[in-house]
Parts: C-alpha cells; sequence; structure tokens
C-alpha cells in the first residue's frame, strides 16, 4: 500500500522530519532544534576561549599602568625610574 503526502514519505510519524528525538513539532520543528543545537556549540566555544584565553600582560601593559600610577601622584620620580629600569 503506497502512502500519500509529502510528510508520510521523509518521516516516521509524517510531521516533515520531527520523529522521535525532535524537541519542537511541526513543520518547522527542524529548523527550531538546528538553531537550538546552533546557540549550544556557540557557547560551548565561547567558553573555551574564555577558560582558555592568554591572560598574562604584555611588557608594554606594565609600563603604562606605571606612567599612570607615576601621573597620579602615586609614586615618586626615583621609584618610577627604578621600576621603569626594572621592567625594561
Amino acid at each position: 500500500m503506497m502512502h500519500s503526502g509529502f510528510g508520510n514519505q521523509f518521516s516516521h510519524w509524517g510531521s516533515w522530519f520531527c520523529g522521535p528525538g525532535a524537541f519542537f513539532p511541526g513543520p518547522l520543528g527542524w529548523i527550531v532544534t538546528l538553531l537550538f543545537w546552533a546557540m549550544v556549540i556557540y557557547l560551548v566555544v565561547i567558553l573555551f576561549r574564555a577558560l582558555f584565553a592568554k591572560t598574562g600582560k604584555t611588557p608594554g601593559d606594565h609600563l603604562n599602568a606605571l606612567k599612570e600610577r607615576y601621573a597620579r601622584g602615586e609614586i615618586s620620580e626615583a621609584e618610577y625610574t627604578r621600576m621603569k629600569t626594572e621592567l625594561s
């Protein structure tokens, strides 16, 4: 016996690719499911980037921080010169 209809030809339950395991039923449910998994993968990638990113500062960043401290008056000229020599 032949089944008629588009949905019956492509899925087990006759609902346009939304058989067992689909999150959202209906004709566009597979698109919503794909968007959901794309978002999950995106968030996992962002999490790994945040966890394994280099957080070390470059020597230029340290010199800039030293210049800012000197400009605010937190350290004296002698301290600034000594620290700058140590960082260079």
